[in-house]
């Protein structure tokens, strides 16, 4: 297998390399700025294996849904359940969205990409205050010391680690269901034991969350539905 890749360096990196796959099956190589190529030819080679299986599983994957338009009938998710959404415009209540009686209001008078930015605002608020608490709540039971929590805007990378210990996680992990969200949160903090994914990384996993795989599934199968 001839893998092709783009090579993004920068100075911050320490001294991991990392490979990320987009949507349009693009390898990604991130590696700090002094690495020879040699290293990065020989790391890439390495995960050659999960390279392919992630391509074909990407193969495998449904079709996109059409871009949302962000108006009245469609759905979206929050802690892993659909729920409809209603737009609409009064300019003397307060802008924004509202989660309410298991139904989204969003009061915009903008177009669609400020609909979305109202959207994203509301996720990404949701997403700071419950993964703090979760990340929170299993750093103390693991007893994993967490610098700090930052919430991203990355479409397919759920969370990661950082060399001196601050977790990230995408806005887009606040639609799953509450499980999912945790086996997320655990596996990021069990990077602070382990900055691989090695056997001994999975063990560390398994040993909180021992049906992990189904959660890896269900965000595998369900990360279309977050798109809009």
């Amino acid at each position: 297998m001839d893998i092709r890749y783009h090579l993004k360096r920068s100075g911050k990196r320490k001294k991991t390399l990392s490979v990320q796959i987009g949507k349009n099956s693009e390898i990604t190589v991130y590696a700090p700025s002094f690495t020879p190529i040699a290293e990065i030819d020989r790391f890439v080679e390495e995960k050659k294996g999960w390279i392919a299986r992630t391509l074909t599983r990407q193969a495998d994957l449904p079709a996109l849904p059409e871009e949302k338009k962000i108006a009245t009938g469609e759905q979206l998710y929050y802690l892993g359940a659909s729920h409809p959404l209603e737009v609409f415009f009064e300019p003397l209540e307060n802008a924004g969205l509202v989660f309410w009686d298991n139904r989204f209001y969003l009061n915009c008078s903008g177009g669609r990409d400020i609909r979305k930015r109202e959207l994203v605002a509301w996720y990404r608020k949701k997403a700071q205050h419950y993964l703090s608490t979760r990340v929170d709540f299993y750093g103390r039971l693991l007893k994993l010391p967490v610098k700090g929590v930052r919430i991203t805007s990355a479409g397919r990378r759920w969370g990661s680690c950082s060399h001196d210990n601050r977790l990230s996680f995408s806005f887009r992990l606040i639609m799953a269901p509450p499980p999912v969200i945790d086996y997320v949160v655990v596996h990021e903090l069990m990077h602070i034991r382990q900055k691989n994914h090695s056997s001994q990384f999975w063990d560390l996993v398994i040993g909180v969350v021992p049906d992990y795989q189904a959660h890896r599934r269900w965000l595998r199968d369900h990360q279309h539905l977050f798109e809009f």
